[in-house]
Order: C-alpha cells, then sequence, then structure tokens
C-alpha cells in the first residue's frame, strides 16, 4: 500500500467510521435520556414552541413535534446500526478510534 493509501485511510476512513460510531452512542445515550424523562410525557408532540431562548441568541425555534420527529429519525438509525446482529456496528467499531462512551 502506499503513502497516498495510508493517508486516506488514517485521514478519511478511520474519521468516518468515528463519526459513525460517535452518532450511534449520541443517539444511544439522547435515546435513554428521553425514556428516562418520560419521552412525549415530558416534551409533548405537539406546537409548544421548547423555550430555550433561542430567539436571543439567532437558533431557530423548535417545537415539541420538532423534537418527536429527531426522537424519531435517532431510533431509525439506532435500529439501523443494531440489525442483524450488530453487523454495521460492529464493522465501524473495528475501524474506529475516538469514539463518544455510550451510557
Amino acid at each position: 500500500m502506499n503513502a497516498a493509501d495510508v493517508k486516506f485511510c488514517n485521514e478519511k476512513i478511520r474519521p468516518a467510521a468515528d463519526a459513525l460510531v460517535q452518532l450511534y452512542n449520541s443517539a444511544s445515550n439522547a435515546l435513554a435520556e428521553w425514556n428516562a424523562r418520560g419521552g412525549t410525557g415530558a416534551i409533548p408532540n405537539d406546537g409548544t414552541v421548547v423555550d430555550d431562548n433561542a430567539p436571543s441568541d439567532g437558533r431557530n425555534q423548535i417545537t415539541g413535534a420538532m423534537v418527536s420527529n429527531i426522537i424519531n429519525r435517532l431510533a431509525e438509525f439506532v435500529a439501523d446500526q443494531e440489525a442483524s446482529g450488530n453487523a454495521k456496528l460492529n464493522t465501524e467499531y473495528a475501524v474506529a478510534v475516538n469514539t463518544v462512551p455510550k451510557f
């Protein structure tokens, strides 16, 4: 393998694997906390605005429905990673070096 191939693996492939595992761990952690907090019992799946002072710092306001939509995307991603005995996740962990812990 030549130096350019090694550089590609070190600068593109390993960081990509890191990002995938970090996203999986972050998504899993967010889902666990969402469920522990009571899910839509805490943040209803409706048009209620999350009062997080977003307009004062330039962020868009979000609603409970928007939160629920992101929770759904996270759940879909986690399910996809864990399908077939964690097949996708296992290939990513085999290459990843810098991961966010899953609690």
